[in-house]
């Protein structure tokens, strides 16, 4: 069985495995947007009042806590009166995977380079799904993965893990194409280099 990397937990209690979806900026921080728990249940996070970098147990390794608050927003069940509305908990990342270090610098830039930010759904074992991506400004939803692989792009550099993805072009506020009677579609590599995700731009 996987081990659980994406979880909430109040004080003592139990912690509680959790899909989260998340934009993971250009700069590399991650800020958490929503989350699902295993009743099907959805959370929105209102507001995160701290970010702390630590170290878990052996099993889990370096990570990131959260404190936010969030606020139910869709559930499979009627309400009740004991059904947490509204209420402050903490969200932990509890993998090597989230935090890594922010040293890259002037010798991994390149003028085909744009560090983008992303969308992406983050599961209980730490797997993942890209949602969304923008690039100089247009807003792209990911329909597709179609392959993952451990490398760098061969025109822009860097290392890291290559995202072969089919996207289609949207509304800055929906889903909507700009244009319904042409909806531009396009396959895009995207990459995951360190704690950043880039595109690998053409050269003009």
């Amino acid at each position: 069985m996987n081990k659980t990397t994406v979880f909430i937990r109040q004080n003592d209690e139990p912690f509680v495995p959790i899909t989260i979806r998340a934009v993971w900026q250009s700069d590399g921080a991650i800020k958490p947007l929503m989350y699902w728990t295993p009743d099907g249940s959805c959370y929105h996070i209102k507001a995160i009042s701290s970010v702390t970098p630590m170290a878990f147990l052996k099993d889990c390794g370096e990570g990131l806590q959260f404190k936010i608050n969030s606020e139910l927003a869709e559930t499979p069940e009627p309400y009740s009166e004991d059904c947490y509305v509204r209420h402050d908990t903490y969200l932990y990342l509890a993998d090597n995977w989230f935090c890594g270090k922010n040293f890259i610098d002037d010798r991994y830039g390149h003028a085909c380079k744009e560090y983008i930010p992303v969308i992406l759904d983050i599961f209980p074992d730490g797997d993942y799904e890209l949602i969304y991506f923008t690039v100089q400004g247009m807003r792209y939803m990911v329909e597709k993965t179609l392959e993952i692989e451990p490398r760098g792009s061969f025109n822009a550099g860097g290392i890291g893990i290559w995202h072969k993805v089919d996207a289609r072009l949207i509304n800055a506020e929906n889903d909507e194409c700009l244009d319904i009677h042409n909806c531009v579609k396009r396959e895009a590599a995207i990459y995951f280099e360190v704690n950043k995700w880039f595109v690998s731009l053409r050269k003009t």
